[in-house]
């Protein structure tokens, strides 16, 4: 084998790693949503829609696959925005919004991030099923969002709160 074709070897050797090390994030990005989609309760008939996140957004594009609205950014984070719609007691006045979700692999543990500026919320990868405390912190920061930060984010004097931003 020419050190050239090693060389090859070693590149396919790490593109292979990668692609296992991105799948594995996003195998556990999708148990994450769908495990926060079932603590909170949210109808079945609601669409849940994957966005891409600080990417122009596109209203007549705007259904990606969780892989496609994924990507790689600062410190080795992938993230990827959940939204989500919300409706007043008589079921008018919808709104959408999204969730702003950072997440990686670091040795046996994953860290998620609430937002670009979160605090890391370390996750032991054998925890999966022991989520619940995660799903209260974002049930709690959704409501005080809509409790306190809403009107900012409506009169557009503030666009972005980090986990949360209206659409």
């Amino acid at each position: 084998m020419s050190k050239f074709e090693e060389i090859c070897l070693a590149y396919s050797q790490a593109r292979r790693t990668f692609n296992e090390y991105e799948e594995t994030c996003r195998d556990f990005a999708r148990e994450l949503v769908f495990g926060m989609v079932d603590y909170l309760e949210w109808p079945q008939d609601q669409e849940i829609t994957y966005i891409p996140l600080g990417e122009e957004f596109d209203p007549s594009n705007r259904f990606y696959a969780l892989a496609g609205a994924m990507r790689m950014g600062d410190e080795s984070f992938w993230h990827f925005g959940v939204e989500l719609a919300v409706h007043d007691q008589g079921r008018s006045y919808p709104s959408s919004f999204v969730l702003s979700f950072f997440i990686k692999k670091v040795g046996e543990h994953f860290v998620v991030k609430l937002g670009p500026n979160g605090r890391e919320i370390r996750i032991p990868e054998g925890a999966r099923g022991q989520l619940d405390p995660f799903y209260e912190a974002v049930f709690l920061q959704i409501k005080n969002f809509f409790a306190k930060d809403y009107i900012k984010a409506l009169t557009g004097t503030e666009r972005e709160f980090g986990f949360i931003t209206l659409l």
